[in-house]
């Protein structure tokens, strides 16, 4: 079970995209089997996820909130903390 509040945490989860997205996506799919490594959610909360290039530093880095989870697809809100939605490939 979740402990009570809004954000919650797990730490040193890391996983890669399952595949491209664009700037306007609202779902994102990692790594089968990775979802699991991340916080459980329950409705009204959420955890924190940033998305890093893989080399370098185009794009820069894009904060998100996931605000749900099914297996290895999150739920997100995009740019968040003074980020910019981008595109991400897999």
């Amino acid at each position: 079970m979740a402990a009570p509040g809004l954000l919650q945490f797990k730490n040193q989860a890391s996983t890669t995209l399952a595949s491209t997205i664009s700037s306007s996506a609202t779902s994102i799919s990692v790594a089968a089997g990775t979802g699991a490594l991340f916080p459980t959610i329950s409705n009204g909360q959420y955890f924190k996820i940033t998305l890093n290039p893989a080399s370098g530093s185009t794009p820069a880095s894009e904060i998100m909130h996931v605000t749900a989870v099914s297996t290895d697809t999150f739920t997100v809100v995009r740019a968040q903390e003074g980020t910019t939605a981008q595109n991400w490939s897999s």
